[in-house]
């Protein structure tokens, strides 16, 4: 019975060390080996800096293709996933003619300097290029372009007009911001493909917008399209999604559905892996602890 015992808790403790290093892998190879764009000394990312921003851009690796120009009015960060990483661009520090850019790409500041109006800056990410320009700036906003050039965006674009476009959530009350999934049904009543823009924002219950997402894509005739929210970061409250097309000439059309972010219940605690994982080890420790303390009575004789 001592070497069954043994056995088991030889086995809890080979399952605990696997666990442990299946999560070290993963943690491991999710990081960057080497950084990929270089354009001044690298430093590492200033603690805590993600957390001062007060909104989030997502732009998608199509839309900076196409090019993206906005007017920033608060400490604001652009995300964006290229070559499968991903890239925050912040610009904060406003005054006249001039703000402060800090691009963090590869898990380093790779740029952190003032730019002036007019001025551009472009970054290198493998055979790409990431541009952003400073169009204008004041003590309260700043008009900036991205970029992403790879090839040459074709002059001719033909848009077509009559859009529709239904948003409906997965879940309406989620757990973990993102859980957030959303199905996003276009109906093109044009002639052929069209180009649009989508324009993804999150508001929450005073109205005040905490995240936007931009993309870009060709829709034929009718197409269903799953956006996950992988990125979202908001705290527990109500909130509303509305989702925006651009095309044609000004054209729009929009779609919203509220959502709610709550706690996790306790039953739902039950559910989690590491937890049910948890339970089985545990239990499986108190049967060879009991079992040790009352050995079986054929031994005996």
């Amino acid at each position: 019975m001592k070497n069954t015992g043994k056995f088991a808790i030889g086995l809890i403790v080979k399952a605990v060390i696997i666990i442990f290093i299946i999560i070290f892998i993963r943690q491991v190879y999710a990081q960057e080996i080497t950084p990929e764009v270089i354009t001044t000394q690298p430093k590492e990312i200033t603690p805590g800096i993600l957390n001062t921003i007060d909104r989030f851009y997502e732009i998608s690796e199509r839309s900076l293709k196409i090019g993206y120009n906005v007017t920033l009015d608060t400490k604001t960060a652009f995300q964006t996933t290229i070559g499968q990483r991903d890239r925050y661009i912040i610009v904060n520090n406003f005054s006249k003619d001039q703000v402060h850019l800090i691009f963090i790409g590869s898990g380093k500041t790779l740029f952190d300097q003032p730019l002036k109006t007019g001025e551009y800056v472009i970054f290198k990410i493998g055979d790409l290029n990431l541009q952003f320009v400073l169009h204008s700036a004041n003590e309260t906003h700043a008009k900036v372009e991205l970029k992403l050039f790879e090839q040459e965006i074709p002059t001719d674009v033909k848009y077509f007009e009559l859009f529709d476009i239904k948003v409906q959530l997965i879940e309406s009350t989620i757990y973990n911001p993102t859980d957030l999934s959303a199905i996003i049904e276009f109906t093109n009543f044009g002639e052929g493909p069209s180009h649009v823009r989508l324009v993804y924002s999150i508001t929450n219950a005073s109205k005040k917008e905490v995240y936007t997402a931009i993309d870009e894509k060709i829709i034929e005739t009718n197409e269903v399209v799953i956006k996950n929210f992988d990125t979202l970061n908001i705290p527990y409250g109500e909130y509303t999604i509305q989702t925006k097309i651009y095309y044609g000439d000004n054209q729009e059309a929009s779609s919203e559905r509220s959502f709610t972010l709550k706690e996790l219940p306790k039953y739902q605690i039950m559910k989690q892996p590491l937890f049910f994982i948890g339970i089985i080890l545990a239990s499986l420790a108190l049967v060879i602890f009991f079992k040790k303390r009352n050995p079986d009575k054929t031994n005996l004789y």
